[in-house]
């Protein structure tokens, strides 16, 4: 076995690293969780967009018809143009 001086300095940096590691570990995991926390308020907020969207379509697919009945001028056909006439 070889055998390798290790000092309370090399332990300490060692230890002194690896918290380094932990801390960005747990930054970027925080980081993360407010992205995604972000990331569902907007999906809520465009999910909401979309569903009065859809209610106003609804709403005008049901009003327009009746608009353009009322507003449409009436429009009668005759048999044939020359019947007219003749009369």
């Amino acid at each position: 076995m070889a055998d390798h001086d290790v000092s309370h300095g090399d332990l300490l940096l060692a230890i002194g690293q690896m918290q380094g590691k932990l801390d960005a570990l747990v930054s970027a995991m925080s980081q993360q969780r407010s992205d995604v926390t972000e990331a569902f308020r907007r999906l809520n907020a465009a999910e909401q967009r979309i569903a009065q969207g859809v209610i106003i379509a609804a709403a005008l697919s049901l009003v327009m018809p009746v608009l353009v009945t009322l507003v449409a001028p009436r429009v009668t056909f005759s048999a044939h143009p020359a019947a007219e006439h003749r009369q």
